[in-house]
């Protein structure tokens, strides 16, 4: 992938307002992390069948609503990954400011996750999917940009991670399952490319799925074993390192009361939509919610999913924990470059 090794030299700035907006539209904020483990929800009444998600890392991590999706807005999702393309291709990529780079590879790597979930939903799991190659969800070749087929992996680990050897990266890829790191409600630009990548890292790291505790062994996702070769040389050392920088106090205690090495935890594969791709569709009522995404139809299992998040936010209203305020200073001029930005929009 030595194509796309960065050498910026230009101003251009790429416009992301139109993915900024069906974010906005799409994603379920479900706040910082309890790390509680949910309980397991009861059956339907009369039945032994329980439906949706049954993960205790339920609640964890930001949704993206498929259920709602219409095929109109799934459309608009397409169209726009297609000219995120048509641009990747336009432009000299590696010519850009390092920001504006990394801006657009984590932008194309989560629409194109949205965009193959979409259309294939209802899925449980998104590592279940195959391509149009045959190939694994990861692995399938998606796009070609300046002659190179690229897979999801191609983009995470021989352009971003080989080429930015700041483990921050590893919170702005969204994988479209719970044991991801979230999707957040903005496209990510040059201009808050640091916030919202720790913004999202401070969630993932104190949240249960990134780690905890079983007896005193450490465990921890899949995403820093998978990041190891290119950002964690010492993987031991650096890993405890980067994860006591980003813990809150009582979460790094918990780190360094471990002993042992530190053990990969069981990934929780189950898609990052509110039912799991359920087709227990049954009504609860004949009132039907209707914006941009499509008609929905309110059934059982989505008003429990929208019952324990409310619940859940609650907990959160009560210790305060809604969120923060940041104020950045705004940039008039690139930080590689010195010279007034130029805008691509796709």
């Amino acid at each position: 992938m030595g194509r796309f090794v960065p050498r910026p030299s230009i101003p251009t700035q790429i416009d992301y307002t139109v993915w900024d907006q069906l974010l906005k539209e799409m994603v379920y904020y479900a706040g910082l992390s309890l790390r509680q483990r949910a309980p397991k929800p009861l059956p339907v009444v009369g039945t032994r069948f329980v439906h949706g998600h049954v993960s205790p890392y339920r609640l964890e991590g930001n949704r993206v609503v498929f259920e709602t999706f219409g095929d109109e807005f799934k459309s608009y999702i397409t169209d726009y990954t297609n000219d995120l393309v048509r641009i990747g291709n336009r432009l000299d990529l590696p010519a850009l400011s390092r920001k504006e780079q990394l801006s657009y590879w984590l932008n194309i790597h989560n629409a194109l996750v949205i965009q193959a979930i979409a259309d294939q939903y209802p899925t449980g799991a998104p590592s279940r999917l195959k391509g149009a190659d045959g190939l694994p969800f990861h692995d399938t070749k998606r796009v070609t940009i300046h002659g190179v087929a690229l897979s999801l992996r191609n983009i995470r680990e021989d352009i971003v991670y080989r080429n930015w050897s700041d483990p921050m990266v590893i919170y702005g890829f969204f994988h479209g399952d719970i044991g991801s790191p979230s999707i957040q409600r903005k496209a990510f630009t040059a201009g808050n490319l640091d916030d919202t990548l720790r913004f999202s890292a401070n969630e993932f790291v104190n949240s249960l799925r990134a780690f905890h505790l079983d007896g005193r062994k450490a465990r921890i996702s899949r995403h820093y074993r998978d990041a190891a070769p290119y950002l964690f040389p010492d993987f031991e050392t650096d890993l405890r390192k980067h994860l006591s920088s980003l813990m809150s106090s009582d979460v790094r205690d918990q780190l360094e009361a471990s002993n042992g090495t530190l053990t990969t935890m069981t990934y929780e594969k189950a898609t990052a939509d509110l039912t799991k791709g359920d087709a227990d569709w049954r009504p609860i009522s004949n009132v039907q919610s209707q914006s941009r995404l499509g008609n929905t139809t309110i059934s059982s299992t989505l008003q429990r999913a929208i019952s324990e998040q409310r619940q859940k936010m609650d907990k959160i209203r009560q210790r305060g924990l809604l969120g923060s305020v940041t104020i950045t200073d705004i940039q008039t001029v690139d930080e590689d470059t010195e010279e007034p930005q130029e805008r691509e929009s796709p």
